[in-house]
Formats: structure tokens, C-alpha cells, sequence
């Protein structure tokens, strides 16, 4: 069995990315991203890797075998971009599989990924002015660990080198989104000092963790 001292983090590469992909489908068996196939799920991981972000994509493999993987950082369209780049294959994709349309979750994704889209071609082509920006988080947008490899150390590890990453580039607060009934997740992040955002007493997945100067 593996041990932390045999898991090894490095940056991801393309040529990673249909192993990254293969972990997603079996950490996310129920997503509606996993629902489009082994392909849409690439292509996704290849906008987030290679469109244009401030990001960290990092891999970790256990004696050789990949085992899990962690996109962090500032992401500028990581669905609208993604839909853009890939609206005709996803749109064949639907259209072979129509039985996709059946599912209540995958219907309803592709309902919020279509006006996602909207909104990006219709601000793209109204904007005229630049809002100052805000003060940027190092959001975490996906992290998955290979059920074979769960209870390793592999996402504790993924999550630390992320965080040692926010700090280096000046980060003073970390972002993420979860599943409001993913409990094991939950208990993981709270486990790393994660805290759950309220907005207005009621919580709806956002977790955040505050940078302190070292």
C-alpha cells in the first residue's frame, strides 16, 4: 500500500490529461460532465490547463500510477471558454446521445452551461468599459482522487501544494464550491481549515480559506 512518502506532485501535462480525465469519471460517476463520455471530459481538462488562466494544474502519481489530480487558481471562463471552444463537438455529442436529455441533472446542467454561454457572447459584445477588478481568489475548480488511491494521503497532498502555491503568488484567500451533500468531502475540507460562506444564514457550497502571512 502507498504512503505519503511514495506520492509524487508534479504539473500537468497534456499527455496527462486522458488519465486526468479517467479519474474524473470514476471520483464522478453521477456529473453531468462525466455523462458526455470519457472525450468531453478531456477536452474539458485541456481548457482548463491550456486556455487563458492564472492557474495550477497538478497531477500525483502513487509508484508510477496516476492518482489524482487538482486545477487551482483564477480561471477566466472556465465554462463559457470551454463551451465556445468545444460548442460543436458537444453539440454532435448531444445530439447522438439523446437519451442524455432523460436526465435531470444532465438537462438541467446543460440548461445553467447554455445561458453560462449567453451571458459570455452577450457581455463580449456589450462591454465597452473595464470594471476595476477585484481583489482575486485562488479558487480550487476540481479535484479528484482515484477511488483506489482514497485514504493515501493523494488529496491532503494536492490541496497542500495548492495552498503553498496561493501563498507564493500572494493569495490571501482560498475558494471552492462543493456538493451541500457530499459530506465526506465537506468533512475533508473542514479537516484541512476550510469554513463553509453563509449568505444570509443559508449555505449553498462555497467554502473559503483565509491565507494567514507566514
Amino acid at each position: 500500500m502507498a504512503n505519503a512518502s511514495q506520492i509524487e506532485i508534479r504539473p500537468l501535462k497534456s499527455a496527462d490529461l486522458e488519465s486526468a480525465a479517467r479519474v474524473h469519471l470514476a471520483a464522478f460517476p453521477e456529473s453531468a460532465l462525466t455523462a458526455l463520455g470519457l472525450e468531453s471530459v478531456r477536452r474539458y481538462y485541456d481548457w482548463q490547463l491550456t486556455g487563458p488562466h492564472d492557474a495550477l494544474a497538478i497531477g500525483a502519481w502513487c509508484d508510477g500510477e496516476f492518482a489524482g489530480f487538482c486545477f487551482g487558481g483564477v480561471f477566466r471562463g472556465a465554462m463559457s471558454g470551454f463551451l465556445q471552444r468545444n460548442r460543436l463537438y458537444l453539440a454532435w455529442r448531444v445530439l447522438t446521445h439523446p437519451w442524455l436529455a432523460l436526465n435531470p441533472l444532465f438537462r438541467n446542467r446543460l440548461v445553467s452551461g447554455l445561458n453560462i454561454y449567453r451571458r459570455f457572447r452577450g457581455s463580449a459584445k456589450t462591454s465597452t468599459t473595464t470594471k476595476p477588478a477585484a481583489q482575486p481568489r485562488f479558487g480550487i475548480l476540481a479535484i479528484a482522487v482515484n477511488p483506489k488511491f482514497q485514504g493515501f494521503g493523494v488529496g491532503k497532498q494536492l490541496m497542500q501544494v495548492s495552498e503553498t502555491a496561493a501563498r507564493e503568488r500572494g493569495f490571501t484567500l482560498m475558494q471552492l464550491s462543493v456538493n451541500t451533500e457530499n459530506f465526506q468531502a465537506i468533512k475533508f475540507y473542514e479537516s484541512l481549515g476550510w469554513q463553509k460562506s453563509l449568505v444570509q444564514e443559508i449555505w449553498k457550497g462555497e467554502m473559503l480559506k483565509p491565507l494567514a502571512e507566514r
